[in-house]
């Protein structure tokens, strides 16, 4: 019996502890912490780090894509009682090679005023190192998400939904 106790009054304590973790980031914004919420968003994306692998034919063989990882990112964004609208680049044109890059912004209010910013991802890595101008390859390459930095980004949000309108014409 001592030892139930025990345990329900464990529990008890341990659940609200876990239950604060949603509101993290939301207190870093609060307090313009971006760097703190940079490592919370970091945190997000180890978790989704890895991607969907699909059969692209012969010919192709296997490839790996991240949209469902940076779709649920952002949706992980848009959950955020701070954020007002959360938007990433899929609908945008790229010419990047391997690695590929994505951005996904988002829109907030503080006591300053509306603000966006927007988190920088990298879609995998060459396996290279840059030493003093050479790149010897020493690593293997991943496929892997790698979030790089958050940067200010005014207007990206906006730009984003009129090219994804545009693309559904």
């Amino acid at each position: 019996m001592k030892l139930f106790k025990c345990f329900i009054l464990f529990f008890t304590l341990i659940i609200p502890v876990f239950a604060q973790a949603d509101c993290r980031f939301c207190n870093a914004i609060a307090k313009n912490n971006f760097k703190k919420a940079g490592r919370i968003f970091k945190h997000q994306v180890k978790l989704r780090q890895n991607g969907t692998a699909y059969f692209n034919g012969p010919g192709s063989g296997m490839q790996i894509t991240h949209q469902y990882n940076i779709d649920t990112l952002t949706q992980w964004l848009n959950s955020q009682t701070c954020i007002t609208d959360a938007m990433s680049d899929k609908c945008q044109m790229k010419t990047d090679g391997y690695p590929g890059h994505t951005t996904i912004g988002f829109k907030l209010v503080t006591k300053v005023g509306a603000i966006e910013k927007c988190f920088l991802l990298q879609e995998g890595t060459t396996g290279q190192i840059n030493f003093f101008g050479w790149r010897p390859h020493l690593f293997i390459s991943t496929n892997k998400l790698i979030y790089k930095s958050i940067v200010d980004c005014p207007g990206f949000v906006y730009q984003q939904k009129i090219n994804c309108r545009e693309m559904l014409k």
